[in-house]
């Protein structure tokens, strides 16, 4: 047989290349999770928001070593925009001047809203949800409504204001609150730490 034989057909060449093409369109149609680094998406903002709540519940606004329950300082400082890293009490898990810089996120490319909700069991529909605040006198976590129509002293919620065009994801954590107005009869009450990454 002549050196210059070849084994290979004009044919088979196509059968694999075909194949090969199959094999390729199947991994990326049916794993997009292999695309997911390169494509822009919500799963870099499910993983802030997510981080963020759960950096907060667990010790950032109160005692690492008693998570989920907020002490009235650190948030107060937390949600006050104007305050600076030279307020922040001792014993808070947050430093820097900025919601971005508090929670780690970086301000120029994502968007950060955190608030504290209570539900009044008295009211229905939208009004359900009030956003907690402090008393300008003597401190005490009350929330904002019908009853306590200003807060007085600190709004819970800082960071920027979502518009209806922006896909919003948001991270839930239950969190007590001492000293509210809703206690279960200890003197606590439970509430909603709300995180909304843009």
């Amino acid at each position: 047989m002549p050196d210059t034989a070849r084994g290979q057909t004009v044919i088979d060449f196509a059968i694999a290349m075909g194949v090969f093409l199959v094999a390729v369109a199947f991994v990326f149609t049916f794993i997009p999770s292999l695309t997911t680094p390169f494509v822009e998406g919500n799963q870099d903002r499910s993983v802030t928001a997510d981080r963020v709540a759960s950096h907060l519940a667990e010790g950032a606004l109160g005692d690492p070593a008693d998570p989920y329950v907020v002490d009235g300082a650190c948030a107060e400082v937390f949600f006050d925009g104007s305050t600076s890293e030279d307020d922040i009490p001792d014993g808070c898990g947050y430093s820097g001047d900025s919601i971005h810089e508090r929670v780690g996120v970086d301000g120029d490319r994502l968007h950060v809203n955190v608030t504290v909700e209570q539900v009044d069991p008295d009211a229905t529909g939208d009004d359900r949800f009030r956003t907690v605040c402090t008393e300008s006198l003597g401190g005490t976590v009350v929330h904002e409504g019908a009853s306590t129509p200003s807060c007085g002293g600190a709004e819970f919620v800082v960071g920027d204001l979502p518009t209806d065009r922006d896909s919003i994801v948001v991270a839930r954590r239950i969190v007590t609150i001492p000293g509210c107005e809703f206690d279960t009869g200890d003197g606590t009450c439970d509430a909603t730490l709300k995180v909304r990454v843009w």
